[in-house]
């Protein structure tokens, strides 16, 4: 398992160069992406599942979560191809895609408060401060976001590259742990 978490590791950061060099073409194959993603993150929970045998009772959701994002892969791969022909599915597909990213952003910042708050009361120091600033401005994108989906749009591909970067450091680091 650590040899793929490798190997996907360094793919998604190839791949985060393209998607933020590349920003308006990571928008328009913004399908075919989460349809890779998707499915190989599918894949790996269910590698996951089956190479550990003996903590299967615990890991129930894991081959679910599996499951449901091989499915999901799928299900992205055939609406892309859809899409690939017909204006109206790509229009709308695009519309979805950027309303599911600007949640993404305010659950973000939600969270992040959350995260916040939830250090203060463990420790004394002022490290939580810029969890909660960063928790408020995600908040505050995420609400604009909604309202202006052209700037997002064109904002797109650098957030996919940024995150595919924090994924792919997280995946190699875990090979070393």
């Amino acid at each position: 398992m650590k040899i793929f978490n490798c190997i996907l590791g360094i793919f998604s950061i190839f791949a985060a160069f393209y998607c933020i060099f590349y920003p308006g073409l990571t928008f328009l194959n913004v399908g075919w992406i989460i349809t890779i993603l998707m499915g190989a993150w599918g894949i790996c929970m269910m590698f996951d599942f089956f190479s550990n045998r003996k903590e299967r009772k615990r890991q129930k959701g894991e081959l679910a979560a599996g499951i449901f994002g091989l499915v999901a892969g799928i299900a992205a791969a055939i609406l892309s191809v859809i899409a690939m022909v017909t204006p109206a599915v790509r229009l709308t597909i695009d519309a979805i895609v950027l309303y599911m990213l600007a949640g993404w952003i305010l659950i973000g910042g939600i969270m992040s408060l959350g995260m916040a708050f939830k250090t203060k009361k463990i420790t004394d120091s002022k490290k939580w401060i810029l969890t909660l600033i960063m928790g408020i401005l995600l908040i505050i994108s995420g609400i604009y976001c909604f309202g202006h989906l052209i700037l997002l749009a064109q904002f797109t591909g650098v957030y996919i590259g940024v995150a595919l970067v924090v994924y792919g450091v997280r995946l190699i680091i875990s090979v070393f742990e």
